[in-house]
């Protein structure tokens, strides 16, 4: 997470605002690190962060074998605008999530229980998830969209939508 804000000198440098979480890639040298914020990738100085989970070949993970870290891109979506998240998350990309388990973490990045999930179909529109089966078709859909949508190698192909349950606005409805 930054700590502070940093302006990178040239495109290599990611600029950053303090309290953003930072996806962190990989470790350049002692002081610098690469990471990707707002979906953008770059190097950055390691003073200005505080690092949550350390990288996989840190020492601290020593109990065999380093984790590979995900990263899921999350919206909230509020009368007054859009909230973006990257959500740090342990499993592989090729993993199917349940339902229950996505609806969980999502309350638990937004502090909001009265949500709704949702995905974006290719034309645009949201599609309320209600299931396992509507994550599956998420998944199938994010997977087949990939090639049009330039996103970090290390994010899910698939984006998770987060709408308050009782708002129908967002699907077009006019009650």
């Amino acid at each position: 997470m930054a700590m502070f804000d940093f302006r990178g000198n040239g495109k290599a440098e990611l600029n950053l605002k303090r309290g953003e979480v930072i996806f962190l890639l990989r470790r350049v040298n002692a002081d610098w690190l690469e990471g990707t914020v707002n979906n953008q990738t770059g190097i950055f100085p390691e003073s200005f962060v505080k690092i949550i989970k350390p990288l996989p070949e840190s020492d601290s993970e020593s109990e065999g074998g380093g984790h590979t870290y995900s990263c899921l891109r999350c919206f909230l979506l509020t009368p007054s605008g859009v909230e973006t998240r990257d959500v740090c998350v342990q499993e592989a990309l090729t993993i199917q999530p349940t339902y229950s388990d996505l609806l969980s973490r999502m309350r638990n990045v937004f502090k909001v229980d009265d949500i709704a999930l949702n995905y974006r179909d290719p034309e645009g529109d949201l599609i309320r998830l209600l299931d396992n089966e509507d994550v599956q078709l998420m998944i199938r859909e994010g997977r087949r969209q990939q090639d049009r949508v330039k996103r970090p190698v290390n994010q899910f192909p698939w984006e998770l939508h987060v709408t308050m349950a009782s708002d129908l606005s967002v699907y077009g409805y006019e009650p």
